[in-house]
């Protein structure tokens, strides 16, 4: 997850605030506390596979071309096939995660195309909270959304983008992710550290 991170723009608190939302989120669906955990854990891994991404499209400051986005969308295989082999169930649970996390309930997400109940549970829950992490948080090529537009873009799109029992659930726990945002705004601290105590 670090060594994704240190090349990925896309970093500063953005693994822990994303992790703790899964937590919400997990927490919201009734998963049982062990399972929230191993989510919570394997969920900084999802972007592993950005380590075979050209620097030249993973830093590109600007909209990719479709040919560039085909190739950033490889990052989801890649960080599959880097984590499958190991007997680890948190490795386990964390390709998962990075195979999954942008497929589409309606299925015209990627790499698999998958639709509804297809997807795992762990891809559908990290799906709502990388997003929502996303939106709200300031790159070198947008500026971070309202918090308020961003839970907006997740209802508009539940059932269609996002598990609607994942957004309701995310929603639920609105005060939760205002206190995880608040907590755990960008800065210097080390991700790795903070993930540590977190956990």
């Amino acid at each position: 997850s670090r060594a994704a991170e240190y090349r990925d723009p896309e970093t500063g608190m953005h693994l822990l605030r994303m992790s703790n939302y899964t937590r919400i989120v997990s927490a919201g669906l009734g998963l049982p506390a062990a399972e929230q955990r191993l989510l919570f854990e394997a969920a900084p891994m999802h972007d592993v596979g950005k380590v075979g991404t050209p620097d030249h499209i993973l830093l590109k400051p600007g909209r990719l071309t479709p040919e560039e986005f085909e190739i950033m969308k490889m990052h989801a295989a890649i960080g599959y096939e880097i984590l499958r082999d190991s007997a680890s169930p948190l490795f386990q649970c964390a390709a998962v995660v990075a195979r999954t996390h942008h497929e589409k309930f309606d299925g015209s997400g990627y790499p698999l195309g998958l639709a509804g109940e297809a997807i795992p549970l762990h891809g559908r829950i990290v799906a709502v909270a990388d997003v929502f992490d996303a939106l709200t948080s300031e790159r070198p090529y947008k500026k971070a959304w309202p918090l308020d537009e961003a839970r907006r873009f997740l209802t508009d799109g539940a059932g269609s983008h996002f598990d609607p029992a994942c957004v309701a659930a995310f929603t639920k726990g609105w005060d939760e992710v205002l206190d995880t945002r608040s907590r755990y705004s960008d800065s210097d601290v080390p991700v790795a550290a903070e993930l540590t105590k977190a956990a």
